[in-house]
């Protein structure tokens, strides 16, 4: 079915290839960068994925969802409501967990404010945020004349000083009509990430591009290989302040100082911080000579595949990892978080390669 082979489209601006976002960690960690995340360059054409591909991708390539449990559940069912289009790009999504607990407990801010330019028609239709980050949902639309190939590019700017926020991950998908694609209808999602040591944002513009292509072409198997398919239209801007009641939340940090090995080096669990919509763990390498790069590279590789478990009343939920940091001194990696949820417990494991001592490592973080 067509409709479930192009479930998920991952935007130019917005894919990042696992294996080398896990190449360019471990480059990040050779050259000694402090606190910079390495991806993917950005890609000139955003391309569909088969459902089932996309499932793969998901299960067996992202670190943090590599050995997902098959217990997992939801907490309880979510009605999101006005913003219901987007729980079928949601449920693919890294932030899934994030956003459903956001919508939950209503920490979200509807937006619902729109821009047209010719067949062109841009909704930002909800943000939710922290200290961390920021998650805006987006959608387009097109008349007759056009069929939506994508979002070309989302972007945040601060308008005080007039400077764009991290942009990070972000992916987007057709409504289903019917059991098919609407191309008329597109949603939209990005993660926007904040510096916690500079002033909480507030007034804040959305910049949206979409890409677009004649009626028909988005049945051929060559759409977006063709350059001069492609139509774009022009970025269309919209202004708004976001709520109050973002910034009420303070980050918890953790310092659990708990050592172990990995590939025969000893590694400390430096680091854990929690806020609403992320959960982010530091590592620390213990020794000098761990340093060097093809030692990095070992520990990295030993400790790449993790799932972070919350349990609230018994009830397990996977909070899937999103993307990873090189440090001078270790690295980190950040996770969906529901810690609005109140989660009785919160645990990391961390699986190494096949044939280590400790295949399996646990560390329980809510003590």
């Amino acid at each position: 079915m067509r409709a479930e082979s192009a479930v998920l489209m991952k935007e130019r601006e917005e894919i990042r290839e696992t294996g080398d976002v896990r190449l360019a960690v471990m480059k990040g960690l050779n050259e000694g960068r402090s606190r910079e995340r390495h991806t993917l360059p950005r890609r000139g054409m955003i391309f569909a994925l088969a459902a089932a591909a996309v499932v793969i991708l998901l299960l067996f390539i992202l670190p943090g969802i590599h050995n997902t449990s098959p217990h997992t559940t939801k907490v309880q069912e979510v009605n999101w409501g006005e913003l219901e289009g987007f729980k079928r790009l949601s449920l693919l999504d890294i932030n899934h967990e994030s956003l459903n607990s956001a919508i939950r407990h209503e920490y979200i801010q509807l937006i619902g404010k729109s821009v047209e330019s010719g067949p062109y028609r841009v909704t930002l239709d909800a943000v939710t945020a922290d200290e961390n980050m920021i998650i805006m949902l987006y959608s387009a639309t097109t008349d007759a004349s056009q069929e939506v190939y994508g979002f070309s590019g989302a972007r945040l700017k601060e308008t005080g000083s007039g400077t764009y926020l991290d942009t990070g991950n972000g992916m987007g998908a057709h409504e289903l009509m019917s059991g098919e694609d609407n191309y008329h209808k597109y949603y939209g999602k990005r993660v926007i990430y904040l510096d916690r040591s500079k002033p909480f944002p507030e007034r804040l513009e959305a910049d949206l591009q979409v890409a677009s292509v004649n009626p028909g072409k988005m049945d051929d198997p060559k759409t977006g290989t063709i350059m001069a398919d492609m139509h774009y239209s022009p970025r269309l801007k919209i202004s708004f302040t976001l709520d109050a009641k973002f910034k009420q939340y303070a980050t918890r940090i953790i310092y659990p100082d708990q050592q172990f090995t990995l590939a025969g080096h000893e590694v400390s669990l430096a680091q854990v911080e929690l806020s609403p919509l992320l959960v982010r763990v530091r590592m620390a390498y213990l020794n000098e000579g761990d340093k060097a790069w093809p030692v990095r590279q070992e520990i990295f590789e030993a400790g790449m595949y993790t799932e972070m478990v919350s349990r609230t009343h018994g009830v397990p939920v996977n909070l899937n990892a999103s993307t990873g940091y090189g440090m001078e001194g270790g690295y980190e990696r950040l996770y969906s978080s529901n810690m609005l949820d109140n989660p009785d417990s919160l645990e990391l494991i961390i699986r190494t390669k096949p044939g280590e001592e400790n295949g399996e490592l646990r560390f329980e973080l809510l003590q």
